[in-house]
């Protein structure tokens, strides 16, 4: 049985679900290594709980404000920005040395990441025929959940190989890999790839990676709508 080479659609693709694996890693493998900061640094379960969710509040700002650097620079320079700041904020938490860098580096991890979502989902509006974005929408957010899942037991191993602190370096630079893999990989318009087949462009979008008129956003409608469900997540996780 012959096996068929990937098309460059599938490999953009396959980038975005390592994207989303790897974001998931980077913000939940706190967690696994809570006992053994919280013993290193003298932290009480309030203190710890603060480092935790300092990630979250940049976090909210940039998913807004991120999707609309992605719309004006392009997925391609925009997850490069933000994928070099969450891979180095992961390594540097590697090198935290108490509460207040613990929780900077959380900040900075909360602002690479916020833009991520947004700016994959306007990769994917050029990469994927309209045909298949609800199942490129859903095969990306299950590796996110894969990433949930198999964070505790990756970390672990890899504190038993080189303490919390190996653990933060290993994954920071597995993350600085996906980045350079994308900028060299990924371009914002199908066209200007040299993998591309005339038999891709025709599945895919015919308006390519052009910017259509910035739309008119309901935000006092939007803010109603959201706020409600927002603050129900920050406070019941």
């Amino acid at each position: 049985m012959r096996i068929r080479k990937p098309t460059a659609p599938q490999i953009v693709l396959l980038l975005l679900c390592l994207m989303y694996f790897l974001t998931y890693v980077d913000r939940v493998n706190i967690a696994t290594a809570a006992k053994d900061i919280q013993k290193e640094f003298g932290l009480s379960k309030g203190q710890y709980g603060l480092a935790f969710s300092a990630f979250g509040y940049p976090y909210l700002v940039f998913q807004v404000i991120g999707g609309r650097i992605g719309d004006r620079f392009g997925p391609r320079k925009t997850l490069l920005v933000c994928g070099a700041i969450w891979a180095v904020a992961t390594a540097l938490t590697g090198l935290a040395v108490g509460l207040v860098s613990l929780i900077a580096f959380r900040v900075a991890l909360g602002f690479g990441e916020g833009a991520t979502f947004p700016t994959a989902t306007r990769a994917m509006q050029n990469w994927t025929p309209p045909s298949k974005r609800g199942f490129a929408q859903g095969v990306t957010h299950s590796f996110a959940r894969l990433g949930n899942a198999v964070t505790p037991p990756v970390v672990a191993a890899l504190m038993v190989w080189g303490t919390w602190r190996g653990a933060f370096a290993v994954l920071g630079v597995v993350s600085l890999v996906w980045v350079v893999v994308w900028w060299l990989y990924f371009r914002d318009d199908p066209r200007d790839h040299r993998g591309v087949t005339p038999d891709d462009l025709a599945r895919l979008p015919a308006s390519g990676a052009v910017k259509p008129p910035a739309p008119v956003v309901p935000w006092r409608r939007l803010i109603r709508r959201i706020l409600p469900v927002t603050l129900t997540y920050f406070c019941y996780g």
